[in-house]
């Protein structure tokens, strides 16, 4: 399980390297952490599902979200 691991933060069989945390501010704000107050974040995306889409198979026409992961 280890090896896994150590290949996916090398970037190996596919899998890209996480984006380096980062601090972010929406509209001359500072971007905060509700949970923990953290500022800095790890951007990714997330994928909008609609049932009827994912019940046909065709996920890939769904919206995604740009989201920040705390760091």
């Amino acid at each position: 399980m280890a090896r896994f691991f150590d290949a996916l933060k090398a970037g190996v069989k596919g899998f890209k390297q996480a984006n380096e945390p980062t601090a972010y501010s929406v509209a001359g704000k500072p971007v905060r952490c509700p949970h923990c107050g953290g500022a800095t974040f790890a951007p990714s995306s997330a994928l909008l599902n609609a049932r009827g889409s994912t019940a046909f198979g065709v996920d890939w026409v769904d919206p995604s979200a740009s989201i920040l992961i705390c760091a």
